[in-house]
């Protein structure tokens, strides 16, 4: 991860803190920002066309089930 994101997700979750936002809605929201961010990497790769049908649906909600299994096993 380039310095840039990890600032800007940083500086995500201090704002969201300092507004009162509940710290599972603000990570649920950068994995969802994530995912469209990794959903343009792999269009990226495969020259502007998806690899499979819904991609950005599915790139959604595997790394939403991966951040969930990961905060039930910490």
């Amino acid at each position: 991860m380039c310095p840039a994101c990890i600032l800007t997700i940083g500086g995500g979750l201090l704002i969201a803190k300092k507004l009162g936002v509940n710290d599972t809605l603000a990570i649920g929201l950068l994995t969802i920002l994530l995912s469209v961010i990794l959903d343009l990497i792999l269009r990226k790769f495969n020259h502007g066309k998806v690899f499979s049908p819904y991609q950005r649906v599915i790139t959604t909600i595997v790394l939403l089930l991966t951040v969930v299994l990961l905060f039930k096993i910490i």
